[in-house]
Formats: structure tokens, sequence, C-alpha cells
């Protein structure tokens, strides 16, 4: 038996019990769940700024929705003094023009990937670097850079989020797009979930590494072929809302999943 068939059990366990709208209060897609207005706009937004405190999150969100609206055939180039940490105010204004420009050429983010690129994964690489090229003529700095994670050397943990939401369909994901499949998806290597793969023998160190994405997706795609990152939102309530370390400690005594978990004896 493989590692990834010993694991499947419990993580279907996980998805039936944690992949449902009482969780998302615990994620990043909240937002696009509870902000009114364009669902890929919002969504899209809130996963470039899924980075740093909740509530720091939440406050910027907020504020920036609430300034420049959230329909993105709207948006305005006006003055602004928002900012969110690495964000400066010209970074925040070369987002929303680039992002109206996108919109109005393409219409969507969808058709904009389905122009970019024969497949998902080339479609997000040439996505980035058409972000970045605008965003520079915008006057976006390092700041706005560092909104689009290079997709080739990094897990781009962000942007393979928005993609999760937009591309998969159950009771969390919106499954809005119609041009991509699940099985394109590669996973989403947050800090839970590399936890939980260098935990358990499954990568050698628990960076955010292109490597580490590679093998995390093999892993989960040996467990689901059709849909490997089908157990990503699931799996990482487990760290999120209860602090799991995917190992055993002392917590695990008063774990619900204790009788099933196979953490314990793949740890150590």
């Amino acid at each position: 038996m493989t590692k990834a068939e010993k694991f499947r059990p419990f993580f279907e366990e996980l998805y039936k019990k944690y992949n449902k709208p009482e969780y998302v209060g615990t994620d990043p897609i909240v937002y696009p769940c509870t902000v009114q207005g364009n669902t890929e706009f919002v969504a899209f937004c809130s996963s470039c700024f899924a980075y740093g405190n909740v509530k720091a999150i939440q406050g910027f969100l907020m504020t920036f929705f609430s300034e420049f609206g959230t329909d993105p055939f709207r948006l305005e180039d006006k003055p602004t003094r928002l900012y969110y940490r690495f964000q400066k105010p010209a970074d925040v204004r070369a987002f929303v023009l680039v992002l109206r420009d996108l919109y109005s050429e393409h219409g969507s983010i969808e058709n904009a990937f389905a122009s970019m690129g024969a497949s998902l994964e080339e479609s997000l690489i040439n996505f980035v670097i058409h972000m970045k090229k605008r965003g520079k003529a915008y006057g976006g700095g390092k700041g706005y850079d560092f909104l689009f994670a290079d997709p080739v050397k990094s897990g781009a943990k962000r942007l393979r989020m928005f993609l999760r939401w937009m591309v998969r369909k159950d009771e969390v994901d919106f499954g809005l797009w119609k041009n991509y499949a699940c099985k394109d998806l590669q996973f989403i290597i947050d800090t839970h979930i590399l936890r939980f793969a260098y935990k358990n023998g499954i990568i050698k160190n628990d960076s955010g590494t292109r490597k580490n994405l590679d093998t995390v997706t093999d892993f989960f795609r040996a467990m689901n072929p059709e849909d490997p990152a089908k157990y990503d939102f699931a799996v990482s309530r487990l760290g999120i809302a209860f602090g799991c370390t995917y190992g055993a400690d002392e917590k695990c005594a008063s774990c619900a999943e204790r009788d099933l978990c196979p953490f314990n004896e793949e740890s150590g």
C-alpha cells in the first residue's frame, strides 16, 4: 500500500466533515462568499492580498472594495492613499488599472487565461508575465510584483488558491470557470500543507518551492488523479481551525479525529 492510498480514507472523511460552508470563515474564500459583486473579481482581489494578519487582510479588503467597488467594469483611475504592507498606494493604483484593462479587453480573467496558453499552467505563467508588465507601465513597483509570485520558481500559493476556487465546484469552491478541469490544478502549498507533507515524509523541507509544489501535487494526484486539489481546504482546516501539527503531540489526546488519524504512525 502506498502512502497516498493509506491517507486517502482519512482525507475522504475530513472532506465530508470539513469541506462545508460553515468553515469558510476560517479561510480567505470567506470574502468572495460574503462580499456582493462580481465573484471572480472579488475572489481574485481577495486571493492576491491574502497574506499577513487575518484582521489586517479583512480591514484592507473591506476598504479596498468600499473605495473601488466590486464591479471590474466600473473601475476608475482615481487618487488613493490606500496601502497594505508591501503594497504602496502606487501599487494599489496599478493593480486596479491593470484589472480594469484586463476586464475591458477580455471580459473576465478566465477569458484572459484562455487567450494566454494551451493549458492552465502555461496560461498561469503567461498571465503573471502579463500582469507584471502591465503593472510596471502603470507605476507598480516591488510591492505590486509581490502580488504575482513566479509560478515557475515558487508554489505561487495565492494564485493557485484562486484557481482552485474558480475551477473546482463543491460546497466551498465556486466552479465558475468552464475552460479547465479539476485534474489541471496543482495543489496549494500553504504553511499547513507544507507542514503536513514535511512531517509525514513527503517532502524533504517545508519551503514553498516549485519542487515541493510538484512533489506535493504528485502525492495528491496519486490519491485522486481527477481532482488532486480536492482535499486542500479540509486538510488545512485541521491546522487553521484546530491547531493540528500533523504529527504526534500533546493535542492528539483531545483531537476529535484521533481514532482515524494516520499522522502519529507516519511521523517521527
